[in-house]
């Protein structure tokens, strides 16, 4: 058997993420790029769903270990392909992600082993034992901080591994994920067709809102500072000739003065000319003049938001105390009044949340139209691990670590977890879709602005990738 090594070891990360809006496996590209550029790994190759077909990209790349980072709900899936590289390949695969870092007792033996929290280091450590014994052994697994592995029909976990300081970090490789990621793209909020940029400028968020579950992964908020920033940004435009920059953080603008400082650095760094606009997620109860003004000088085009409820006291709950309804609606208007295209979501069949909490949330819907909000998305309560909403599901007995994680999806119409056994489902049903209806006349109205701008550029996108364009027009007419 031929001794592996750095230069002839082949590490393949699997991501089961399949979405219309196909933004890249970000935490995989992180991994993959530290273990390249620190760990001296020559052939690693990512296996995404939104292009390959695994088993097929499996099978040519032949890996000596895979990596997979599921979210809940892709466990389903993730596990049953791990049970068949353990038979037919019999090579580990090792798990990281959310799902087990918040829920480390829906582990499976499946797995070789998972690793919790942050993965850039603690990977770096496991491939380096692999590679010295070519199997990874309980006594030397214990060494390893961050991670959880099975040993006698036990789960052992070691201890925590400290937090990344973020600014130490390679700047992401994109050139191990699929080139057309960086085609052009229609991008209707900002009335262009440009080369998006996936931007990651910060981990975690300060608030901790009842249903998320990322905030619990990431810990503390961390920042990568300005000049990082800038880096990030100019490397995408220069490298992968972006112009549109998707800025993925769970908050990016929490405050005027660190936009300032990043445009300022992007402006030293002859930058801003080459931006076309910038997309975000704000919060509501940080939107004010100053902060708008500060977005609009560093181009952001469209913000995002999570109003979540157009009841006062289901919102309260939600967001714990941090932002109320008016405060949503001065964002809608004073975002509008900057120019800003304005994205939302809502969530429908929270734990006690009533009928009439839920026609409030219409009614909210029908102030965000008339206030020329652009789109808005709408969900059903879902629960997930390691949050509020996961607790109130157990005491209900609808989840547990061994349950059929297919279960949790945000358009669960059918079976929504979290509804209260007094709601009738099909009132929460009837009003659930009407809310849909509404919202489905924004996303329509905004299609045909943007097409009316762009008809050829639409034509020739079409042109280039008819499946995929014929996939998202069908859901967006039969969806619910």
């Amino acid at each position: 058997m031929e001794s592996l090594t750095k230069e002839n070891i082949k590490i393949a990360l699997v991501s089961f993420q399949k979405d219309a809006e196909r933004v890249p496996p970000m935490g995989m590209v992180y991994i993959a790029t530290y273990l390249s550029e620190r760990a001296g790994i020559k052939n690693i190759k990512i296996i995404d769903k939104n292009f390959d077909n695994i088993l097929e990209e499996l099978q040519n790349f032949a890996p000596d270990i895979i990596g997979v980072g599921p979210m809940t709900i892709h466990y389903e899936e993730a596990s049953a392909f791990a049970k068949h590289v353990k038979k037919q390949l019999n090579i580990p695969v090792m798990l990281g992600g959310v799902h087990i870092s918040t829920l480390p007792d829906s582990f499976r033996s499946c797995f070789e082993l998972a690793v919790l929290g942050e993965g850039e280091h603690t990977f770096a450590d496991l491939i380096s034992i692999y590679l010295k014994k070519r199997e990874f052994l309980p006594k030397d697994l214990k060494k390893i901080r961050g991670i959880l592995f099975m040993n006698q029909n036990k789960i052992i976990k070691t201890s925590p591994r400290e937090e990344i300081s973020l600014d130490t970090l390679p700047l992401p490789n994109f050139d191990f994920v699929n080139k057309a990621y960086f085609d052009e793209q229609e991008i209707p909020g900002a009335n262009i067709v440009a080369r998006r940029a996936f931007i990651l400028t910060s981990r975690g968020c300060p608030y901790k809102c009842k249903f998320c579950s990322t905030s619990h992964f990431w810990g503390k908020l961390r920042l990568h500072s300005p000049e990082y920033t800038a880096q990030l940004i100019k490397n995408s435009i220069e490298k992968y000739r972006t112009s549109y920059i998707k800025i993925l953080d769970d908050l990016f603008t929490i405050n005027s003065d660190r936009l300032k400082k990043i445009k300022l650095e992007l402006d030293n760094l002859n930058v801003m000319n080459k931006i076309k606009g910038i997309e975000c997620q704000p919060r509501a109860n940080l939107i004010n003049d100053s902060l708008c003004l500060a977005m609009k000088d560093l181009k952001v085009k469209v913000v995002n938001f999570g109003f979540e409820s157009g009841s006062e006291r289901v919102l309260n709950w939600l967001k714990s105390g941090s932002v109320t309804i008016e405060m949503n609606k001065r964002a809608i208007v004073l975002c509008k009044k900057y120019g800003f295209t304005v994205y939302g979501s809502l969530i429908f069949g929270s734990p006690g949340e009533k009928l009439e909490d839920m026609r409030k949330t219409l009614k909210f819907i029908d102030f965000a139209i008339d206030n020329k909000a652009d789109y808005i998305w709408s969900f059903i309560s879902t629960p997930f691990p390691n949050t509020p909403f996961w607790e109130i599901a157990i005491q209900r007995g609808k989840v547990d670590g061994e349950m059929n994680f297919n279960l949790l999806t945000p358009h669960n119409l059918e079976n929504p977890l979290l509804l209260d056994d007094d709601i009738d489902k099909e009132e929460f049903k009837r009003l659930f879709l009407l809310g849909r209806k509404k919202l489905r006349k924004l996303k329509i109205q905004m299609i045909f602005k943007f097409f009316k701008i762009h008809p050829l550029k639409i034509f020739a996108l079409f042109a280039r990738s008819p499946k995929y364009y014929l996939d998202r027009v069908i859901k967006q007419v039969y969806k619910h």
